[in-house]
């Protein structure tokens, strides 16, 4: 049995199929129709003394109402126009869940406006110069074969992978590049105020006069680290927004409200143990985080990062709280930070208060940050234990090196 060529189209409440037969015998003419399908035979003639038959079956869509149906045959065609069922009226998308070579929408039953009708004589115009100019272009049937054979939907995977590969690859440079400088400004404020203990002809004065060699580059580095803020809030890291947000406050509070602006706060051991404990907490977080980045496994690194908090924390925490409750008085004393009415915003507000609601939150959030710091290197001690030696390291980053081969070659 034959497929023939049909088109079709709509209307809000029928669906039209112009069959392409040659002498349809209208007593041959067979009609089944379901609610979702019709299948369709008639005899027509192939040449002057020969007839075939000609049928097709066509899944719909949505439903039709098998009682409402007409056949009308033509001499060049047979024209099956079929009722849209009342809870399916309206304009459909496509009248077929899937394609089918032989079934065209019919082009010439679309009523076009002045300026649709001026557009298509255009290109019909254009189509005769090309034919001219270059020969017979494809005809529709080519055409239409040529566009079943790309799978729309594989291309548009391929493009989402791509475009998700892309973002991948651009948001691990940037946040390497940030880890990397950030970090360095960190191990420079480390090591350079660990060093001058030795250095210097007297560590008294390398404690003293710490923050006034290096004040500035820790301060740099933590204007620089707002940006991270920005990084959870735009999902580029897995760390909740106002995680991020409270410590990176909490920390500036201190830098630059506290012991920025006291200038008899910057010589106290204190301070030289809070650049210290923080500058080394860093050292071995962004470095950590780069490596995390690109799926390198350093069990030194690991090791460090989660038992270096040990002392480095507390030690940091004690020098915040020393420093905010010390600086309580000097902040009132010279009335810092602080708004007093009258004034044009109608608002008062005493930084020296504040700071006592922060040697609190200093002391909650310590507890709560060290607590999370444990449970995290539980995990992390069980994961090195895994690591039975060097060599399973060495094995483990040879085989994503070979995996990440054979992925760039696959493309």
């Amino acid at each position: 049995m034959n497929k023939p060529n049909v088109l079709w189209s709509q209307k809000e409440k029928s669906i039209k199929l112009l069959i392409d037969v040659t002498n349809p015998k209208k007593d041959t003419a067979q009609v089944t129709l379901t609610e979702n399908k019709v299948n369709f035979q008639v005899e027509g003639q192939i040449s002057i003394d020969s007839t075939e038959v000609f049928g097709f079956e066509l899944e719909f869509h949505k439903k039709v109402d098998p009682k409402k149906y007409k056949v009308e045959v033509k001499e060049r065609n047979v024209k099956l126009v079929i009722a849209k069922a009342n809870d399916c009226e309206g304009e459909w998308g496509r009248i077929t869940p899937s394609k089918h070579r032989w079934l065209k929408f019919d082009v010439d039953s679309v009523e076009l406006t002045d300026e649709e009708t001026l557009a298509a004589r255009k290109l019909a115009d254009a189509r005769t110069r090309l034919e001219a100019q270059h020969g017979p272009l494809p005809d529709d049937a080519k055409i239409q074969q040529l566009s079943d054979m790309i799978n729309v939907d594989d291309i548009s995977r391929d493009l989402e992978a791509a475009e998700k590969e892309m973002y991948d690859m651009m948001r691990k440079s940037y946040l390497t590049i940030f880890n990397c400088v950030v970090g360095i400004g960190y191990i420079y404020v480390f090591f350079v105020s660990v060093l001058r203990l030795f250095i210097e002809s007297s560590s008294l004065a390398a404690i003293r006069t710490n923050y006034k060699t290096m004040g500035w580059l820790l301060k740099s580095c933590q204007h620089t680290v707002f940006l991270e803020i920005v990084h959870s809030y735009f999902g580029l890291v897995k760390t909740p927004t106002l995680v991020a947000t409270l410590q990176i406050l909490g920390r500036s509070v201190v830098l630059f409200g506290v012991v920025d602006q006291e200038e008899s706060l910057q010589p106290s051991l204190f301070t030289y143990v809070l650049m210290v404990a923080w500058s080394g907490i860093e050292v071995l977080r962004y470095p950590y985080y780069t490596a995390q980045l690109h799926d390198f496994y350093m069990p030194s690194l690991m090791w460090l990062r989660y038992n270096a908090w040990i002392v480095l924390y507390p030690l940091g925490i004690a020098a915040e709280l020393y420093l905010v409750y010390n600086g309580i008085s000097l902040i009132q004393e010279n009335d810092r930070w602080s708004l007093h009415l009258p004034n044009s915003y109608n608002f008062a507000f005493n930084f020296s208060y504040y700071l006592v609601f922060h040697v609190v939150a200093i002391i909650v959030g310590g507890i709560s940050l060290m607590s999370y710091m444990s449970n995290q290197r539980g995990r992390a001690m069980k994961k090195l234990s895994k690591l039975k030696s060097m060599k399973e390291v060495y094995d483990r980053q040879r085989d994503l090196y070979n995996i990440r081969k054979k992925k760039s070659k696959s493309k």
